[in-house]
């Protein structure tokens, strides 16, 4: 080997540092380093182990005979052998032991007169990392002053990593922050959960690339989880419900509170139906403080496609996901019941006068019809007072349920009070109205939960019975009221003031 001068070699670090500024990835200083040392050092092979936040002790390697670069898991024993021995003494270490030739390389392997320089990368006293520089036949001549050069060298290469994983944190973490503020502002773009969700899945797809997630929800009865929402790849898995306690992960993750990575999803025995040709998995749960909520499902097609810093991003970003779907959530309910009957799920009185009002306006405009039925049921206080206020809060639940479905999706029922409902029929004449309503009266009699009750319901029809809404309500009222003197469970209306229309039943 040439024994290079000073100007020389202090021109080849130039070089060095150079070439290396224009990296800011750690894996980019890596591999310019190793391209480089063995010009100075007429290696035929280098390698390059950082032991800084490197746990799964990945090695990088260059052939000058391939001009190229690969990887390998080191076998190095840091505590022992003569990585050990560099660690402890902080000096290059040189030896021509087989047994010390752990790299797994077929080039370094094959060759019968390898020969091997250690030399440890300090950076304030701590070594960083440890260079390889591997030689097939005999070391040098000039060995010392390798070992010279490389001395030098060490703390230049040091700085170099050390700065270059600097400056990926840095960019990990703006990374992150810009994510994490991009999802913020998703999340808190819609109130509406289905569009939240929506979002939620948009983003993840966008900044991390995963072909497939869901998103599951717990159901009140605290025993299944229903898949809430996915990508349309798989949008027809929507819906399904599995049993936590043998939903494989899923199940897993919400029994335990905790997120659960498979790296390998073949290699685990309760991770659930193969729907999906996923290699690996990434579940986290979603949790309001010690309440889950739910789970964030995230799959890829690519074995061991979440590395440890996007899996606590995910984790992270998993707490605002569920906070944001519990502030949605409660918003709907706060908007539902502020609209509906919290006993019932009918419309209040106020919505169903504005929806009245809406009616009137809509009917006048296009010249239209419309009836609203009053409906009363008969002996409801006796009812309540023989089978007490539970059973009566029951029968009134059972009765609203039972009209809507005798309803079409445009009518609408509305609880008036008490024992009071109005059904709104838009577009709609008196003889549909009675229909409607004899099927009302029908249906209460064969209701168990309604045994011994009956119905009175009064019909007024927009614009015979009433041009607004006091008076069009007080009409129908009325002729509830007169179903009721006349013995309830009968339907009431002005047959002579619609149309000419006259009652033949």
């Amino acid at each position: 080997m040439e024994v290079y001068n000073e100007v020389r070699f202090f021109k080849w670090v130039g070089q060095l540092l150079g070439n290396i500024s224009l990296f800011s990835r750690q894996e980019g200083v890596i591999r310019e380093i190793l391209r480089m040392v063995p010009e100075i050092t007429g290696a035929d092979y280098s390698s390059l182990l950082i032991l800084k936040e490197n746990p799964e002790k990945t090695a990088y390697d260059y052939s000058t005979r391939k001009e190229e670069i690969s990887t390998h898991k080191s076998m190095a024993r840091l505590a022992t052998g003569m990585e050990g021995e560099v660690i402890r003494k902080r000096d290059i270490v040189v030896t021509r032991d087989p047994s010390e030739l752990s790299n797994p390389n077929d080039e370094i392997q094959n060759s019968e007169n390898t020969s091997l320089v250690a030399v440890p990368i300090i950076l304030r006293g701590e070594v960083e990392g440890i260079l390889y520089l591997y030689y097939f036949e005999e070391f040098p001549d000039a060995l010392e002053k390798v070992k010279e050069l490389m001395k030098s060298l060490s703390p230049v290469l040091a700085f170099a990593l050390a700065n270059s994983r600097l400056y990926q944190k840095l960019d990990t973490a703006m990374r992150e922050l810009r994510i994490s503020y991009e999802m913020s502002r998703a999340m808190i773009s819609s109130l509406n959960v289905n569009e939240l969700i929506r979002q939620i899945v948009k983003q993840i797809t966008t900044h991390f690339g995963y072909e497939i997630i869901g998103i599951y929800l717990v159901d009140d009865d605290g025993e299944h989880a229903t898949l809430e929402w996915t990508v349309d790849e798989i949008s027809e898995f929507r819906g399904t419900k599995i049993d936590i306690g043998e939903g494989g992960i899923i199940g897993r993750v919400i029994e335990s509170g905790q997120p659960y990575y498979a790296a390998d999803v073949s290699m685990v025995p309760f991770h659930g139906p193969k729907e999906f040709k996923k290699k690996s998995e990434f579940s986290i749960p979603l949790k309001i403080q010690n309440k889950i909520i739910g789970v964030l499902d995230i799959e890829s097609l690519l074995m061991d496609a979440f590395p440890k810093s996007v899996r606590n991003l995910l984790v992270a970003l998993g707490a605002q996901i569920a906070m944001a779907i519990e502030r949605s959530r409660l918003f709907e309910e706060t908007r539902r019941l502020s609209t509906e009957d919290p006993l019932t799920g009918a419309v209040n009185r106020r919505i169903m006068e504005e929806k009245l009002m809406q009616e009137i306006s809509q009917a006048k405009i296009n010249n239209e019809e419309f009836a609203i039925l009053f409906l009363d049921l008969d002996n409801f206080k006796e009812f309540n007072d023989k089978y007490g206020h539970q059973r009566g809060d029951e029968g009134l639940l059972s009765f609203s349920l039972m009209i809507k479905e005798t309803l079409q999706d445009s009518d609408l029922l509305g609880r008036y009070g008490g024992d009071e409902f109005i059904s709104l029929l838009p577009k709609t004449d008196i003889r549909r109205a009675i229909k409607v309503a004899s099927q009302m009266l029908k249906k209460v009699k064969e209701n168990e939960m309604l045994k011994g009750l009956t119905l009175s319901i009064g019909i007024g029809v927009f614009p015979y019975d009433g041009k607004d809404l006091v008076e069009l309500v007080r009409y129908a009222d009325d002729a509830c009221y007169l179903a009721k003197e006349k013995g309830g469970d009968r339907v009431e209306f002005a047959s002579e003031r619609v149309n000419g229309f006259e009652e033949t039943s």
